[in-house]
């Protein structure tokens, strides 16, 4: 009963999540089964007709008859064409609309879940359930339901005239129906596990290829090409593996089918055979039986393949539902406060506690930033300068203590707004595919050519800025950009979202002195008056600072000059 409860959940479950797109289509979804329902009637009828050709046309024969119904045959082919072309656009069209639908809902979703989720799944896991489990339940939600509605129909309407033909023959044709439940119920514990693990070795496939292509350079530099490819040959092995098990699982479940439809032929042939060769049935109403016999096996094909396609989809429903089951660490507030304008940029941090698991990264950690000053914030590799971003741009709220921004709480504002006002520029910041126009309208879609300019020549850009560079592709994973212009990019922005305190993350991190007191030069220039906490292991790249703070042993003190000591600082307290 369990299982059957589940089962129920997820049928449930699967048709909650298309339903409101469905009602967004209602018009096109009706259309789709009426125009489906007059095809499968348009297909039923040449067996009937075919009956009337041969017992009361060529048998009689009368030539108008058998011209006539020839004539009839042509109509309902050219039709049946029709019906069917205009019936698969209009379900192409919905069924695009469904499948687009779920997947931008899960993608919403994905957009809310915090850090650490992505830290700890891999990317082609991701990848596998956004794409072809999505697609599995879009197929299930919409093609499941227009499948019964049609295989009914189809089975109705065939039955119908079957039992207008010869009863005895009907009740011998569906007598194999029960056999054929029976081998879907047996096969359907096999056909589960086998798309299971079909479904786990695409995604561990697709993860590899994922992480090998974002590590291509350290591949190439540490001479790791045939391991990888000995890696990728290893996963080819287990993916053949399990796809093999999933074809015969379901060619071992569709050949039982035919067979049994098969059977259903050649009970015709006999026992309607017998019968005509005794002169107790036209040789016509075999005929026509036999055809019916054949097609009936379409619909019955058809229920049972939406069987299978329900093994299928309820494992990618399982795998959604995971998905879906991750909750978000933060939200905006229902009814969130406003930032008194102009936002100055005020920030205080009031005992604040948070960690991961049982281990506490920041505890008690208290520190007042006035609007404007120029922080260096130093400490170990791990002492939580990264979680202490994550906070302020509201990835994690604290376990305990406050965050604030101007005096407000950051858990009343709204999201979207905070995460304006706080910019943070990474180390290796992210960019996107396209030019570096398309990277700068990332961040600023409404902004206008003057306005990008700007930005480019305020962070040290202008030589891209004045020779065309704004279309100028910053290539895969931005390698046709050197490092001091990706970061100069992230820089420039920065500049477009105009926050009101900018957070460098060890951006300076590896470069050149020169080149990093350029950046920090050009930064100092455009945002000076505004809050700067500047994340870094060495002082002396940072220029002039307001204070120099430690974060150590989870809280925020003034550190040892001793180990923070460097020749360009000055530290005005």
């Amino acid at each position: 009963m369990i299982g059957l409860r589940s089962d129920r959940s997820l049928h449930l479950q699967a048709f909650a999540w298309a339903l409101p797109l469905l009602r967004e289509r209602a018009g096109t979804v009706a259309g789709v089964v009426v125009l489906s329902c007059i095809g499968s009637a348009a297909a039923l009828l040449p067996p009937y007709l075919t009956q009337r050709l041969v017992d009361e046309g060529i048998v009689r024969g009368r030539v108008d008859l058998v011209l006539q119904l020839c004539a009839v045959f042509l109509i309902l082919m050219i039709g049946g064409v029709l019906v069917e072309t205009l019936s698969r656009l209009s379900y192409l069209k919905l069924s695009a609309h469904i499948l687009f639908g779920l997947r931008e809902q899960v993608w919403r979703h994905l957009q809310t879940l915090a850090p650490t989720y992505y830290a700890r799944t891999r990317g082609g896991e991701i990848l596998s359930r956004l794409d072809g489990d999505v697609a599995e339940v879009q197929r299930f939600a919409l093609d499941a339901p227009m499948a019964v509605l049609n295989g009914v129909f189809s089975l109705a309407v065939a039955l119908g005239l079957m039992l207008s033909l010869s009863p005895q023959l009907t009740a011998l044709v569906f007598a194999l129906v029960p056999l054929q439940v029976a081998a879907l119920i047996f096969s359907r514990p096999w056909l589960e596990r086998s798309t299971q693990a079909m479904r786990k070795e695409s995604a561990a496939m697709s993860s590899f290829f994922v992480e090998s292509l974002r590590a291509m350079k350290f591949i190439q530099a540490t001479n790791a090409a045939r391991r990888q490819e000995a890696g990728l040959r290893a996963h080819h092995g287990d993916y053949f593996a399990a796809l093999r098990r999933s074809q015969i699982a379901s060619l071992g479940a569709g050949g039982l089918q035919r067979v049994l439809s098969g059977l259903g032929v050649l009970l015709v042939f006999a026992v309607g055979g017998s019968l005509a060769a005794a002169g107790d049935l036209s040789v016509g109403v075999v005929v026509a039986f036999i055809a019916y016999t054949t097609r009936a096996a379409g619909p019955l094909q058809t229920l049972a393949g939406v069987f299978m396609g329900w093994q299928r989809a309820k494992v990618s429903l399982q795998r959604i539902r995971e998905l879906a089951a991750e909750q978000p660490t933060v939200q905006s507030p229902a009814q969130p406060v406003r930032l008194a304008e102009p936002v100055r940029g005020e920030l205080r941090l009031d005992a604040v506690r948070f960690g991961y698991a049982a281990e506490a990264v920041l505890d008690g950690a208290t520190l007042d930033i006035p609007a404007g000053a120029k922080l260096a914030l130093v400490g170990a590799s791990g002492a939580g300068k990264s979680t202490l971003i994550d906070l302020l741009q509201r990835h994690y709220d604290p376990q305990a203590g406050r965050l604030l921004l101007d005096g407000v709480r950051l858990d009343l504002l709204d999201l979207a707004e905070l995460r304006r006002q706080i910019v943070v520029v990474d180390q290796e910041p992210v960019l996107t595919p396209g030019s570096i126009r398309d990277n700068l309208r990332f961040v600023a879609p409404d902004a206008d050519e003057a306005a990008l300019l700007r930005s480019l020549d305020l962070a040290g850009l202008a030589r891209l800025a004045h020779t065309g560079g704004l279309d100028k592709p910053v290539g895969a994973m931005a390698a046709a950009l050197s490092r001091g212009e990706r970061l100069r990019l992230a820089l420039a922005r920065a500049i477009l979202q105009d926050p009101a305190v900018l957070i460098l993350d060890e951006t300076t991190s590896g470069l050149d002195l020169p080149i990093a007191q350029a950046i920090i030069a050009a930064v100092d220039r455009v945002f000076g008056g505004r809050t700067r906490i500047l994340i870094t292991h060495n002082l002396a790249s940072v220029g002039v600072v307001d204070r120099v703070v430690e974060l150590r042993d989870g809280g925020l003190v003034e550190p040892d000059p001793v180990r923070t000591a460097a020749p360009l600082l000055r530290v005005v307290q």
